[in-house]
């Protein structure tokens, strides 16, 4: 995405670089592929990330148990991160509120047909019902931008009742007749890499949840969030993300942005999406329309995507599967 004609709305989806006009799709790409980093040379032992007890999760809400899994640990960007600092300082994972809630949770899931999350991937933000702090944005527009993220990392998306109380939202809804996971991750990963939430996504992501057929579920984000999101496929790029279709938003108080993009789909676009807005009813991207089909070839004359020019940012994401 880029800057809209009036300059008011800074468009920069998942991918999320803040980028100005024709450097769009070469940023676009770049955050698709991403491949300076040796993701499977990553040592993941050394990440302050605890897996066993993220596994444990996983298999605990498959057995139908409740508050007894544990929230892992998770590594947590610099209050201050410099564009081209990469490391990362580790921060404890906010608790549930109650037991009570989570009893509520997962007995709800079990009783709508779904058994687990995709793999076991539990998000670091899973168990929050609240914001944390500010993890002060840095850098300037450009493949380095750094957004919010929270404080600690990844308290800036939160699973919430109602979009009631809060400025941005995505409401998600399974039009299939089958669960799914819904994998929503921050541009930024856990370890300050600007380009990095993607790749990390289907082994260590921002937020995870399963929505039975027909279901909805509500999220809300801190302002100047870039985040994209996905259902959870084995599948993955050589990059590590996730090898099907994405959704990409970037939340604004100044003018936000979003858009399906397939550039990462082996299969082509085949994955039955749309996103729309109250802000912005008369633009829905999908595989139809307003939609990056590859990393040079975005479809529609919004370049792609999709803008709001207001102050708040209300998506609804109807997620289809394949055809």
């Amino acid at each position: 995405m880029r800057y809209s004609t009036t300059a008011i709305v800074l468009a920069a989806m998942t991918v999320g670089e803040a980028v100005a006009g024709p450097t769009h799709a070469h940023l676009h790409r770049k955050a698709h592929e991403k491949k300076d980093v040796d993701w499977a040379a990553l040592d993941w032992a050394d990440m302050d990330v605890n897996w066993a007890a993220a596994y444990s999760s996983g298999l605990a809400e498959k057995a139908g148990a409740t508050a007894a899994a544990v929230a892992p640990a998770v590594t947590t960007v610099a209050a201050a991160v410099a564009p081209a600092v990469t490391t990362a300082a580790a921060a404890a994972v906010p608790t549930t509120t109650s037991a009570s809630s989570a009893v509520a949770d997962v007995k709800s899931d079990v009783e709508s047909g779904v058994e687990s999350l995709f793999a076991g991937v539990v998000g670091v933000a899973n168990s929050l019902t609240s914001f944390g702090g500010s993890s002060n944005p840095s850098g300037s527009a450009g493949d380095f931008y750094i957004g919010e993220v929270g404080s600690p990392y990844g308290t800036n998306i939160i699973k919430v009742d109602s979009i009631d109380g809060y400025d941005f939202t995505n409401t998600f809804t399974n039009s299939q007749s089958s669960a799914i996971t819904i994998n929503i991750w921050n541009k930024v990963g856990h370890d300050g890499q600007p380009l990095s939430g993607s790749a990390l996504a289907p082994k260590s992501t921002t937020l995870t949840f399963a929505l039975a057929p027909g279901k909805s579920q509500v999220v809300a984000f801190m302002e100047n969030s870039q985040v994209g999101w996905a259902q959870a496929v084995s599948e993955t790029a050589a990059s590590g993300a996730f090898a099907t279709s994405w959704g990409e938003a970037n939340f604004l108080s100044a003018g936000s942005g979003y858009d399906l993009s397939a550039i990462m789909n082996p299969s082509g676009n085949n994955y039955k999406m749309s996103i729309s807005s109250v802000e912005a009813p008369a633009c829905t991207s999908d595989q139809t329309q307003n939609f990056w089909l590859t990393a040079t070839d975005p479809v529609g004359g919004s370049d792609g995507s999709c803008f709001i020019a207001q102050s708040t940012a209300h998506l609804t994401t109807v997620m289809g599967g394949t055809f």
